[in-house]
């Protein structure tokens, strides 16, 4: 496994989380200046994120996502559309950004490419890359994919399967707030290179679970509604983060095989 290093964007107006993998080492006049430029910003108001799609092109190539298998098995059980959603108009639940140092970026096309957007944010299933550690009794999985997971497949022949994330651009309505749910990498970058309309998942979420927003590393549900949550666009604000370099992480999925045998009828 690589250890070459990342680099870390922290949103840092907010309480920091516990965080084995921060270095112990920051800047404590930072933290403090980025709380107070969020304590004195503007108080937030609730607007709405989805852009009209009125062009036919466009329609025709949302149809055409909509089709897909892949997509309706990523969003089953959930409320979801199509849609054009603004990225400045975006809260963001997840905490850090980790940049990759000796890779290239994502490639960002022309504002207007809606082709070529919609292929960005309805991209092919991702695939699965990990080392694979095998023993008599058990199997390791072991990637720099933090999105690498099991699923129940629902097959008998194969009841687990390995999944390497959605390779599709989220966002989520919750309790009249607007989230990006999954593409913190692609909003970040297209930021960046000023393009702000992107093509996406729209799911209408009920629950703090169907947003998504449920790890202990994620902002909470107070600081989300408060009156000054984090938005997307305070990744690109200096002022508003802490950044430093760290070895990548490497996430672990583990197997353990065994048999017991009970009489029929008893629960497992």
């Amino acid at each position: 496994m690589t250890r070459r290093k990342v680099r870390v964007r922290e949103l840092a107006g907010w309480d920091l989380d516990v965080d084995e993998y921060r270095p112990e080492v920051c800047d404590c006049g930072r933290l403090k200046r980025a709380r107070a430029l969020v304590v004195d910003r503007p108080r937030f108001e609730e607007g709405r994120a989805v852009c009209e799609a009125d062009d036919a092109t466009l329609q025709a190539k949302f149809a055409e996502q909509k089709s897909r298998p892949d997509l309706h098995v990523e969003m089953a059980g959930l409320n979801w559309s199509l849609g054009i959603v603004d990225l400045r108009l975006l809260l963001a639940f997840q905490r850090r950004l980790v940049l990759c140092l000796d890779q290239s970026g994502v490639s960002i096309p022309a504002a207007d490419d809606w082709s070529a957007l919609m292929d960005l944010c309805f991209g092919s299933p991702k695939p699965v890359v990990c080392e694979i550690v095998q023993s008599e009794a058990s199997v390791l999985l072991r990637s720099g994919n933090p999105n690498l997971q099991f699923r129940i497949s629902g097959n008998a022949g194969t009841p687990i399967m390995v999944h390497a994330g959605s390779p599709f651009f989220e966002v989520a309505q919750y309790r009249g707030r607007w989230f990006l749910r999954d593409g913190y990498h692609r909003a970040f970058t297209c930021l960046q290179a000023g393009i702000f309309h992107l093509p996406a998942v729209i799911v209408h979420a009920r629950t703090l679970v169907e947003l998504g927003a449920v790890h202990p590393w994620f902002f909470s549900e107070e600081v989300l509604f408060s009156s000054s949550p984090p938005r997307v666009t305070d990744f690109l604000n200096d002022a508003l983060v802490l950044e430093y370099d760290r070895s990548p992480l490497i996430k672990t999925l583990r197997v353990t095989m065994e048999e017991t045998y009970s009489l029929a009828g008893e629960d497992i």
